[in-house]
C-alpha cells in the first residue's frame, strides 16, 4: 500500500476487509475506506445503506459483506433519487430502493413471532388486547396494545414507543414529553381504535447509562427509537395498513411502503 487514497489502494483495502476470515488489524483505521457494521436482521430490522448492501450480497450467495459509496453531481452536491433515475437509464443500469428490498425479504421472511396475548383494563385508556411479540433477532420481546378493529382498512391511530424506565415508570419531570405515551391512549379510547407498540431496549442500555445522561441535561426528550423495522413488522403483522401517528416527532419514517404501510397526516 501507499497511501491508499487511490482507487488500487482503496480496492485493495477493500478485498482484504471482505476476505474470508479477515480481522480489523488487517486494515489500517482510519483510512480513505470507513468499515461500517450492518445490523443482524439486515433491512427488516434497519432500513439502512449498510444492511441494504450486506443484504444483496447474502441474497446473491457471495457473502455477507458490500460496498456502498455515493454518487455526486458535477457540481460536488448529493444526488438524489431523480437525479440517481436519469442517472441509471443513461448507464443502462437497473435501480431499487431500500423498500422494494424489504418487500422482496418479507415474501419468505419473519423476523418477528407473536408469542402470547391477553386483555388488560388500564388506567388510562380502559381494555386493550396486550399481544406480546419475540424478534427473533435479538430474542428480545415487545408488546403492542390493540384496541378495537385495527384490520379493517380504515386509518388507525398508532404509536410506537421505545420504553424508558425514568420516563415511563418514574415519571421524571425532566422528561419535555412525559405522560405522551398516557395521552396517546387516552386517544386511541376517544377514537375506540387504535395500536401502541412498546419496544424494548435491544442496544443493552444500563440504567447507569441513563442516568449519566440525566446527571448531564436539564431537559430530556425520552427514549429514541433508533430501527422502525422491528415496529413496523409488528404493524404489519396485526394487520395496519394506513397509519394516523402519534408520535411527536417530526422525523420523516423512510421504507414503510415496504412493510405494507402507508402514514396519513393526523
Amino acid at each position: 500500500m501507499t497511501t491508499g487514497l487511490s482507487a488500487a489502494d482503496r480496492a485493495r483495502t477493500i478485498a482484504a476487509a471482505a476476505a474470508e476470515g479477515a480481522q480489523a488489524a488487517d486494515i489500517v483505521s482510519p483510512g480513505h475506506v470507513f468499515p461500517l457494521v450492518a445490523r443482524d436482521g439486515g433491512v427488516l430490522v434497519r432500513a439502512g445503506h449498510t444492511e441494504a448492501a450486506t443484504d444483496i450480497s447474502r441474497l446473491a450467495g457471495v457473502g455477507d459483506a458490500g460496498v456502498i459509496c455515493e454518487i455526486m453531481n458535477l457540481d460536488g452536491t448529493m444526488t438524489r433519487l431523480p437525479q440517481l433515475r436519469n442517472f441509471a437509464q443513461r448507464e443502462g443500469l437497473n435501480i431499487a430502493t431500500i423498500a422494494d428490498l424489504i418487500a422482496f425479504r418479507r415474501r419468505t421472511e419473519r423476523l418477528v413471532a407473536r408469542v402470547t396475548e391477553a386483555d388488560v383494563d388500564s388506567a388510562h385508556g380502559g381494555q386493550f388486547r396486550a399481544i406480546v411479540f419475540r424478534d427473533q433477532v435479538d430474542d428480545v420481546e415487545h408488546v403492542a396494545l390493540v384496541k378495537g378493529d385495527v384490520a379493517s382498512g380504515e386509518p388507525v391511530l398508532v404509536r410506537v414507543h421505545a420504553i424508558n424506565l425514568f420516563d415511563d415508570i418514574i415519571g421524571d419531570r425532566a422528561y419535555s414529553k412525559g405522560a405522551a405515551t398516557y395521552n396517546a391512549m387516552k386517544r386511541i379510547e376517544a377514537a375506540g381504535r387504535g395500536v401502541i407498540v412498546f419496544l424494548r431496549e435491544t442496544h443493552r442500555t444500563t440504567p447507569s447509562e441513563v442516568v449519566a445522561v440525566r446527571s448531564r441535561a436539564p431537559v430530556l426528550s425520552g427514549s429514541q427509537i433508533r430501527d422502525y423495522g422491528t415496529g413496523a413488522q409488528i404493524l404489519s403483522e396485526l394487520g395496519g395498513k394506513d397509519m394516523i401517528l402519534l408520535n411527536e416527532s417530526n422525523r420523516s419514517i423512510v421504507t414503510l411502503e415496504g412493510y405494507g404501510l402507508r402514514v396519513l397526516s393526523g
